[in-house]
């Protein structure tokens, strides 16, 4: 009997990848492409060094053919208060798809809002942060990141606010995919508008800023003892500060914290990282 080597349908598309970039790429380069692109749902995102951009169709419709995918698209600049990413099309049609990951589905469109892939080690913790039936306030959902795998995982309750129209479109689509309109209240709000008749016993700050009014409003909407999920950007040189400015904010409202959790998720800039630290609220 024969047992030849198990071969993914992931290598395949792979080593077509490479066998078609290597007629046209040294092999140095090519791992810097190879290490640059994503996939998400039917889409490849694909970084191209400046020094190939004369070859950026043929790269392109390199990965459009080993991957039979939909598009492929060049990243590009994200901006603005509502994070709206820039990519160029390379060939293929269409920003939509549907990206499925731990489990959830998420329907996307890049010509309006993005989806890091960097950040999916967080998205599957989310997933077991959480107690059945909490109440939970996700101040910026998005398109349900977040939110969906604490209601599907966690069993909770979630509170959904996206001020995005976009977002929010998105987000009723992807709470009706995944079959969680009982678990998910989704509002198109600015959050600080938001004015609950209840305490949360978590609330999820996924939005960068250091403006201070945000923490303020999680402040006045997490119950004694709650707990507070806080993303932000921080310089390496300033990461000591971050506790440190945190308690300043708290000690407005008079309230404390407990450290529970702190990592570093993935480098936003050069020199400068996106973190999560979670904290209770006392």
């Amino acid at each position: 009997m024969y047992f030849g080597l198990i071969v993914s349908v992931e290598d395949i598309k792979i080593k077509t990848l490479r066998e078609q970039l290597e007629t046209k790429i040294t092999e140095k380069d090519i791992r810097k492409i190879m290490k640059g692109y994503e996939q998400i749902g039917d889409i490849i995102i694909v970084a191209i060094p400046q020094e190939y951009q004369d070859l950026r169709d043929f790269i392109g419709k390199s990965f459009y053919d080993s991957f039979k995918c939909q598009t492929v698209l060049e990243k590009g600049s994200v901006s603005g208060e509502f994070r709206v990413p820039y990519y160029k099309k390379i060939i293929g049609n269409g920003f939509a798809t549907v990206h499925k990951e731990n489990g959830i589905l998420y329907k996307i469109d890049l010509s309006k809002v993005m989806f890091s892939s960097g950040n999916i080690a967080e998205r599957i913790r989310m997933a077991k942060v959480s107690s059945p039936d909490e109440i939970i306030i996700d101040m910026f959902s998005g398109i349900g990141y977040f939110t969906l795998p604490l209601a599907k995982y966690g069993r909770s309750r979630v509170w959904a606010l996206e001020k995005n129209p976009d977002s929010f479109h998105l987000l009723l689509e992807n709470i009706h995919l995944n079959k969680l309109e009982d678990r998910i209240t989704a509002v198109n709000t600015d959050c600080i508008d938001f004015k609950p008749n209840f305490k949360a016993d978590r609330i999820i700050m996924g939005y960068f800023s250091d403006d201070e009014k945000f923490l303020l409003k999680a402040l006045e909407m997490i119950k004694e003892g709650g707990v507070i999920h806080y993303h932000n950007t921080v310089p390496e040189k300033s990461e000591h500060l971050l506790k440190k400015n945190i308690k300043a904010v708290l000690s407005k409202k008079g309230r404390t914290f407990e450290p529970l959790y702190y990592r570093k998720i993935k480098k936003y800039s050069p020199g400068v990282w996106h973190i999560v630290f979670d904290f209770k609220v006392f």
